[in-house]
């Protein structure tokens, strides 16, 4: 190697000297030249984009070793085994390998196997990392894709571009991609993949090929020029078939990230949705929680911060803590084949039960006692016909100590979703066939009562359930249950009439409910209504999403709680309660001055 002065390991210069005359790199010959490059030595050329060791040259021959090759293979199959061993972030204390949450690997699996994603995330949960490893892998193991990176502003593209750039840095060299442009908002790489950064404007993306559109705090884009930002760019990436759009945001108002999210949720889009809140990291618990309010000076703030709600200026009905309990009980509820409702020829792909629900053995049994709560709607595609099914039952031994200042044993019983029907395609005349099968053909008729919200279809229901089936017909109108439908009102009368009086109310009642565990629901759309219920700025008690019918008729059913029926259930069930319940309940009473038991013996007062 005549004038060139000669490195230290003389082993290496024979590496280089074979290098230039083959033009092929391997790991090996990299790791040894960067050793050299440490003692002194300054080669002619280096497989390093302007010189930078961390930056691979584009358009290099490289031999790669078979490991090498298997890893390459699976990081491309395996977007998750790709960021937990490859993938590395900066932090305060230095570089840092990546260890995903069980949360990110679930958003990461669903970002590759999906076209169309849209995530709803809270404040600091680890959005932005999972960003950048995603758009990272996209470019490293496809050809000839452009990845298009927008967000509100162009702090938060850069903060994901230089994520990504940590990412990309620090992969081994083999696995480095082979840069041809390295620019700030721009990098392009030698297997046809690009990156662009932009802040979003009316014309952003515009006159680009793109095949990743990415879109970062998408609700916060000024919404000046959302809508037609939204649709310049949708038709230019939705026109290719293998193309993806992700779209990541916290909430920020009823606008267009909340329409394409609230369709993503209904499954009337192809957009797929996900979310996490708070209570997904590790280590936000409750006592985190309680810790958050103070520093923040209420639970309003708390939410607004931490509660995934679409309008800040709004309060979510149920606390923090109940709302955890429900999304890590929530489930899929599952369609049972209804024989009785198949005979009738009626329509019940939209009832649904838990899973755990032995429908015919329990509702049969004349030692078990429901309700069902009921709301109907005009049936015309529009608002939905709900039938909420609840047990009722003894509260499980460990939440018996969350009734304070009980009034007798009434006070630890409560309500337990077992199933639901909602539809907002039957007409009334078709819902009241569905509600008389289930609750006089299928369940015990003598342990149901009907909870039927009134209005003028609750009204016309009642009839219904007279008329339907003439020749069998058993309703007994005194199986549904009687309200008192004004303040002064001196009798009671068929129905729940929820008024603007009274329904925050009955609101305060079911989130007492809730939280005590008296009030338990599981279906997953009932949970989902229920994470987004609450008083809204004009006072309005609703869904922030504009469907509560579900959780409308978990409310209504909360009031069903201080009727005499209830009581004249829980008297029939308390003598079939485990005896370790009862001994609970009665020491409860018995060391609760201001309560009592009912369960006395007259001549114990004499």
């Amino acid at each position: 190697m005549a004038g060139q002065t000669k490195p230290q390991h003389g082993g290496f210069e024979l590496e280089v000297g074979k290098q230039q005359e083959t033009n092929i790199w391997t790991s090996l010959k990299v790791e040894q030249l960067n050793v050299a490059i440490d003692d002194g030595y300054k080669p002619k050329s280096t497989p390093f984009h302007d010189g930078n060791p961390n930056l691979r040259k584009g358009n290099i021959v490289f031999e790669y070793t078979q490991l090498e090759i298997s890893e390459i293979k699976r990081c491309a199959k395996d977007i998750v085994y790709f960021a937990n061993n490859y993938c590395t972030v900066m932090t305060d204390e230095g570089l840092q390998t990546i260890e995903l949450r069980g949360y990110q690997e679930k958003m990461l699996r669903q970002f590759a196997a999906e076209r169309f994603n849209i995530c709803l995330a809270s404040r600091q949960v680890g959005k932005t990392i999972c960003s950048s490893i995603f758009i990272a892998w996209y470019v490293l193991f496809n050809f000839d894709k452009n990845a298009l990176i927008l967000s509100n502003k162009g702090a938060t593209t850069t903060e994901i571009l230089d994520k990504g750039k940590t990412i990309l840095e620090n992969l081994p060299f083999f696995m480095k991609p082979g840069i041809l442009k390295y620019d700030v908002f721009n990098s392009k790489f030698d297997n046809g993949c690009r990156i662009i950064g932009q802040t979003t404007t009316k014309k952003a993306a515009i006159g680009f090929t793109i095949h990743l559109l990415f879109m970062d705090e998408f609700a916060h884009i000024p919404h000046q020029f959302i809508n037609t930002f939204y649709e310049n760019v949708y038709p230019t990436v939705s026109a290719s078939s293998n193309s993806k759009v992700i779209i990541t945001s916290t909430p920020w108002g009823f606008n267009k990230f909340y329409e394409i999210y609230h369709a993503a949720e209904l499954g009337k889009s192809e957009y797929v949705p996900f979310r996490i809140d708070w209570w997904d990291v590790p280590g936000r618990d409750d006592e985190w929680m309680q810790r958050e309010i103070d520093n923040l000076g209420s639970e309003e703030a708390f939410n607004r911060q931490y509660g995934n709600q679409f309008i800040s200026g709004s309060s979510l009905l149920l606390n923090a803590a109940s709302l955890k309990r429900l999304q890590e009980n929530q489930i899929e509820y599952v369609q049972v084949e209804i024989p009785e409702l198949d005979e009738e020829e009626l329509r019940y792909n939209d009832l649904k039960w838990h899973p755990n629900f032995d429908l015919y053995a329990e509702a049969g049994e004349d030692t078990n006692y429901w309700l069902f709560s009921v709301d109907i709607a005009e049936g015309n595609g529009g608002d939905y016909s709900v039938i909420n099914i609840f047990q009722i039952n003894h509260m499980a031994l460990e939440d018996l100590d969350k009734i304070s200042s009980p009034g007798s044993m009434i006070d630890f019983f409560g309500l337990y979703q077992v199933g639901r029907f909602r539809s907002n395609e039957h007409t009334v005349e078709e819902f009241a066939k569905v509600l008389y099968v289930l609750a006089y053909d299928v369940f015990e008729q003598e342990n149901i009562k009907l909870l039927i919200e009134w209005n003028v279809f609750g009204a016309e229901l009642m009839k219904r359930l007279e008329s339907v089936f003439p020749q069998r017909n058993d309703f007994d109108e005194e199986s549904v249950v009687k309200f008192k439908h004004r303040i002064d009102a001196k009798t009671s009368r068929y129905g729940l009439k929820v008024k603007s009086d009274n329904k925050p109310i009955f609101c305060q009642n079911f989130k007492k409910g809730v939280s005590q565990n008296r009030i338990s629901f599981t279906d997953k759309d009932t949970v989902r209504e229920s994470k987004t219920f609450g008083k809204l700025p004009n006072g309005r008690y609703a869904g922030q999403n504009g469907n509560d019918d579900l959780v409308m008729t978990s409310i209504n059913a909360s009031e069903f709680l201080n009727t005499v029926d209830f009581t004249e259930y829980v008297e029939e069930l308390y003598d079939l309660v485990d005896p370790s319940i009862q001994d609970k309940i009665e020491e409860i009473l018995d060391r609760d001055l201001r309560g009592g038991n009912l369960n006395y013996d007259i001549y114990d007062l004499v």
